[in-house]
Formats: structure tokens, C-alpha cells, sequence
């Protein structure tokens, strides 16, 4: 989540007559993350998130909001879509798409190693997710899938040195080899990072920012979790974290026999997909009012560890 456009008091009034959602007292941006324009919208009727899609077309964006409302009803806590007095969970604001959604409370857990009360709780939300997401209706191919880490390797290419293009070719060529359409799957959060988890007293309170979601391989979505919240800072896996969140996942959404065996495959490409997508925002950074974008290496020294099976 960042901040690229800028909305006024006057738009903001405006847009919020469309609401039943009281007066605003104050806009704040959120800086964390690369791809909308977000902000902590308070009113006097309480505390919401408000964003602006900046690459998403509104064709798109329904989606993403039914999904959340399926399963937030679904028993898994995610910010329900806010909708306006005719019903509609999207609107426009500042020439751009735009959603309200419920604020959650709680707070992540970004700056420091979960616990494995943490992790435990997090493995068995994901396979709660995944099960929870298992009947919704509506069908989303996983938009960074491998289709779109070829083109952006394609794109990156003059940007990179000679061995990170080889690296990152080499695995696109391995990963074009694994069928990972054959495992069991259905929707994925695809980047459940400890900053879109929030914790009260190490039990999670919310799950936030499903904008990568779509259909694909729920071990995969496991893998993004495992690299994402169980790396060491040199690339490798804690023992520890890595065996909890795996038991607690399992233990809720028991695994298939054809899924064990590819577990170190899907680790590679989720870590090639974040190192893909950290190099794309560094090398086409676009402007913003407030910006953030995360270190492209921590994800090549994951993916190296991963492609020696570590």
C-alpha cells in the first residue's frame, strides 16, 4: 500500500455523500507496500480504510471486493466492503476506482520473528482460508502466475546483470516443467506477508490487502507464507517457524500425496514471483507522495537457498 494521488478535502466530502458513513474528521496515508493509493479514513461514525486502484481497471475490482465479503462471512476476519446507499461496493474518486472498507483492529507483527503461538495461529487460518474460499463462485486466474513472471522477466532484461538474468531464466525453464494446475487449489491470498496479518494478543484479528488473490495451487500460497515469514535474513529457513506453520496448516487442511513432493518447487517460485515483483517496482518506479519500495535482494538470497533445497 502507498500513496500516488492525492484527494482533497472537497473531493473527499464529495465522494463520502455517496455513504452512510458520517462526516470525515481526517485522512491519513499508508505508506507500506507498491500498488494503490490507501489511506485511514476517520469519520465520526469510526475508522475505515479508503483506496484508490492505480493499475486495477474497475472491470477488475469487483472481485476482489466479493471475495473479501464471501469470506468475511465465511468466519475469516478480512475488511468487509463498505457499499453506498445504491448498493455498490465500488465508486469512483479523483478520476480513479475506489472501495471503503472496514478497519480491522490489531497490529502486524512487521519488524521482528513471530512466535510459534503466532505461527501456529497463522498456519491454521491459511488452511481455514483455503477452505473457507473453496465454494466461492466466482473464478480468478492468479494474476502474478507464471504467464506473468516471464513477461516481467522479459521487461527486466536491461535492467539486470548478466547472472541474475540467467538465474531468473533458468528457473522460469524449471518452473515451465512443474504442473502445479494439477494440485489441489482454489483461491489463494498470494501475499500474506506479516505486514497484511494483525494480531491481538498472538491470535489474528484481521487479514488485509487481497488485491493479488485469485485461483491457483493452495500449496503455493503456503510456500508465499513460509518464505515470507519463516526466512532467516540470509535466506534460510527457520527450523523451527517453518516445521509450526506446517503442522498447524496441515492439521487444518490435510495434504494431498501428490503435493509433498513438489513443496520445494513451489517455494522457488513463489521466491522467484516477489523477487520479480520487487525488481519491477524498483526498476519502473512510479511517483508518489509517499512511496515504498521493498528490497529486491532479501528474495534473491531466498530463492538461491531454495534452489539448493534449503
Amino acid at each position: 500500500m502507498s500513496v500516488y494521488t492525492n484527494v482533497s478535502d472537497q473531493e473527499l466530502a464529495q465522494f463520502l455523500e455517496d455513504y452512510d458513513l458520517g462526516k470525515a474528521i481526517s485522512l491519513t496515508g499508508i505508506s507500506a507496500g507498491v500498488e494503490n493509493s490507501n489511506y485511514f479514513l476517520d469519520t465520526d461514525q469510526g475508522r475505515f480504510v479508503l483506496t484508490l486502484f492505480e493499475r486495477l481497471s474497475a472491470a477488475k475490482i469487483p472481485y476482489f471486493l466479493d471475495l473479501t465479503d464471501w469470506l468475511s462471512t465465511h468466519g475469516i476476519p478480512c475488511p468487509r466492503p463498505m457499499h453506498t446507499r445504491s448498493g455498490k461496493s465500488l465508486n469512483s474518486l479523483c478520476g480513479k476506482p475506489a472501495a471503503i472498507v472496514q478497519c480491522l483492529q490489531g497490529r502486524s507483527i512487521e519488524g521482528r520473528a513471530p512466535t510459534l503461538t503466532e505461527i501456529r495461529a497463522l498456519g491454521q487460518l491459511l488452511g481455514q482460508m483455503h477452505l473457507a474460499g473453496e465454494d466461492f463462485p466466482q473464478r480468478h486466474p492468479n494474476p502474478a502466475g507464471l504467464p506473468w513472471m516471464q513477461e516481467t522477466a522479459r521487461h527486466l532484461v536491461p535492467h539486470l546483470d548478466p547472472a541474475d538474468n540467467q538465474i531468473i531464466a533458468d528457473e522460469l525453464a524449471y518452473q515451465s516443467h512443474i504442473q502445479r494446475e494439477k494440485l489441489p487449489g482454489g483461491v489463494i491470498h498470494a501475499d500474506l506477508f506479516p505486514d497484511n496479518v494483525l494480531f491481538a494478543e498472538q491470535q489474528i484479528s484481521g487479514t488485509i490487502d487481497f488485491y493479488y488473490a485469485g485461483d491457483d495451487a493452495w500449496l503455493y500460497d503456503l510456500a508465499v507464507v513460509t518464505n515470507s515469514w519463516c526466512a532467516r535474513p540470509d535466506g534460510l529457513l527457520d527450523p523451527s517457524l517453518s516445521t509450526a506453520l506446517w503442522e498447524a496448516y496441515v492439521a487444518t487442511r490435510p495434504l494431498r500425496d501428490d503435493e509433498a513432493p513438489l513443496w520445494f518447487a513451489m517455494l522457488r517460485i513463489a521466491a522467484l514471483r516477489f523477487w520479480l515483483l520487487r525488481l519491477d517496482a524498483v526498476h519502473f518506479r512510479r511517483p508518489g507522495a509517499i512511496t515504498f519500495c521493498k528490497d529486491p535482494e532479501e528474495y534473491h538470497r531466498i530463492l538461491l537457498q531454495r534452489r539448493q533445497g534449503l
